[in-house]
């Protein structure tokens, strides 16, 4: 059986003519409707380009009467029918919304009344992350055992996103169990710019599907590099954001002391527009109240009257006098990734930042980053179990239930399939039976280890003076793809056994925000991104360090195996 063998009710698309779509949720349905084919006919002032538009450019279309939602719609649409179900077949988008035609209609209908005049995110497509529960799709945590497996309701992002008019137009494909770029129903998530590279994962879709300009703006999750990592091998921004500043309520969970959702974007103000809408307080999430008690400042007031705006740090001149630590031991990967990242602190320092070269203690390097899998998640997975199966009942009556349920079926049947499961699914499954977060070594790492964390970070931030710390995101580019269904060979590959900061920000008691940038090309045509790493609450002067980087270097380039369809 193949990927679609797993999923039912593939429906034939028209989008691309502007005819529709059948209805019908599935793997690659799209949505439809009655009114959903049909569009006024008005005088256009002015033409659209979608390659790449941003929020600004598709609210100024509307405001003007080039575009309506349901045109933005049937654009995105054809461009999903023509990269995920032909092309490059990047395997990006593991739902479409079968009613987002209709949905989309009906935001037309709400602007022609005026309500969506203050609402940035009005009738902007939205691409879930598939561990973020849909009421209305199924959350399948990239897991064929939860393929058609619908929530009670709608995650707190969810319900957020809808109040404020986002279209959402589908569940991106994930990393299964929130790890790698593979899963068992969509098989390997390939890279926009290099067909034998994968994203990265484990918000391996979000990734592909934002730089292929298949969304506007994608949800991510992020436990130890899955935001950011996907965001630097496919060329965007990607924020993990203080943890907890986004409630995971609603979200399928991988680990609680670490987990955090966060936005991905093409841009940096569309990364803060879209973190203004999804943050905030929810008493349903402890973590997210402790987040907002702490956080200085009105914050806390802001976020509860729905004032709460990203956008106001967006400045250029905001590196100008910042303190930036350079992360030297994050370099010394690949020659081409280091000469990116020399010219973009070299971009920093023309805008006024000082850098300050700086070298980690070694014995912190070793435990904390070259060995934290081994010393602080794999005891930090002690918790998986309880909170994984207390999440199952969230998911309908015909879901398994207990861990136990899911290695037998993955043992069983799909290991049997085509698409085996990653060793590394079943290996968090069977060590999660004979480990619980009352064991003495979950204590010591919940009391000691992590907070020791905190305080050594913080000491750096402090010792030195900085306003943030500054490196290349990752040490090598994207690596071949390789997968229990198969692998491909690339000699032009060069590898890394340099720390990888992926863990550095999010693995201590308290979750530090970090954001990554495009900083160009490498000569393969892969993409990397330079990162910014900041103290807890930093997240809105993060964004704008980023943003001040961004509009000087402009080096976000659009996926070459998704180019711009005819017409669009």
């Amino acid at each position: 059986m193949g990927r679609r063998g797993f999923v039912t009710g593939v429906a034939a698309m028209g989008v691309a003519a502007g005819t529709g779509a059948a209805t019908g949720a599935s793997a690659h349905g799209r949505g439809g409707g009655p009114d959903g084919g049909r569009r006024p006919s008005r005088p256009r002032p002015e033409r659209f380009v979608l390659e790449e538009a941003t929020v600004a450019d598709i609210r100024r279309a509307y405001a003007s009467g080039a575009l309506s939602c349901v045109e933005l719609t049937e654009m995105y649409l054809a461009r999903i029918a023509a990269y995920e179900d032909g092309g490059v077949r990047l395997n990006s988008m593991t739902t479409v919304n079968p009613d987002a035609l209709r949905l989309a209609a009906r935001l037309d209908r709400e602007r022609a009344r005026g309500a969506a005049a203050r609402n940035p995110l009005h009738g902007i497509p939205v691409v879930l992350k598939d561990n973020v529960d849909t009421v209305d799709m199924p959350t399948s945590n990239g897991s064929v055992i939860l393929r058609n497996a619908f929530p009670d309701d709608d995650a707190f992002i969810t319900r957020a996103l809808r109040r404020r008019g986002a279209l959402i137009l589908g569940k991106a494909s994930m990393g299964e169990f929130a790890g790698g770029s593979y899963n068992t129903i969509d098989s390997q998530v390939t890279n926009p710019y290099h067909r034998k590279r994968g994203t990265g994962g484990s918000s391996a879709g979000s990734g592909a599907a934002t730089a292929s300009n298949l969304t506007v703006l994608a949800i991510g999750t992020d436990t130890s590099t899955s935001v950011r990592g996907p965001a630097a091998y496919c060329g965007i921004v990607g924020l993990r954001p203080t943890t907890g500043l986004i409630s995971r309520d609603g979200i399928a969970p991988k680990n609680l002391t670490f987990d955090t959702a966060g936005p991905m974007a093409r841009t940096v103000t569309d990364t803060a527009i879209l973190l203004s809408a999804v943050a905030g307080e929810d008493r349903a999430d402890p973590l997210s109240v402790e987040t907002f008690r702490n956080h200085p400042g009105p914050f806390r007031r802001q976020a509860a009257a729905g004032t709460l705006d990203y956008t106001r740090y967006l400045r250029r001149g905001a590196l100008r006098g910042r303190r930036l630590g350079v992360m030297r031991d994050f370099f010394g990967g690949d020659p081409e990734i280091d000469a990116l990242a020399e010219t973009a602190l070299e971009t920093m320092r023309s805008l006024g930042a000082e850098l300050v070269d700086i070298t980690l203690d070694p014995a912190f390097v070793d435990y904390y980053i070259v060995n934290g899998g081994r010393n602080i998640r794999h005891i930090a997975d002690y918790r998986f179990r309880a909170e994984w199966e207390q999440y199952l009942t969230t998911l309908g009556p015909d879901v398994p239930r207990t861990v136990e349920e899911f290695i037998e079926i993955y043992e069983t049947e799909v290991n049997a399939s085509p698409l085996p499961v990653e060793a590394s699914v079943l290996d968090l499954l069977t060590r999660s039976l004979t480990t619980s977060a009352d064991m003495p070594a979950f204590v010591d790492l919940i009391e000691n280890v992590l907070p020791e964390a905190t305080r050594l970070k913080m000491a750096v931030f402090e010792d030195n003076d900085l306003d943030a710390m500054v490196f290349p995101y990752q040490t090598s580019f994207a690596s071949p793809i390789s997968n229990p269904a198969f692998s491909v060979e690339d000699p032009t590959y060069v590898s890394s056994n340099r720390p990888q900061p992926a863990t550095f920000a999010g693995y201590s008691s308290v979750g530090f925000p970090g954001i990554v940038v495009p900083m160009g090309l490498g000569s393969q045509g892969l993409p990397m991104t330079i990162s910014l790493m900041g103290r807890p609450y930093s997240d809105g002067e993060l964004l704008g360090y980023a943003y001040d980087y961004e509009q000087e270097s402009q080096l976000r380039v659009p996926a070459p195996l998704a180019p711009p369809l005819r017409g669009a």
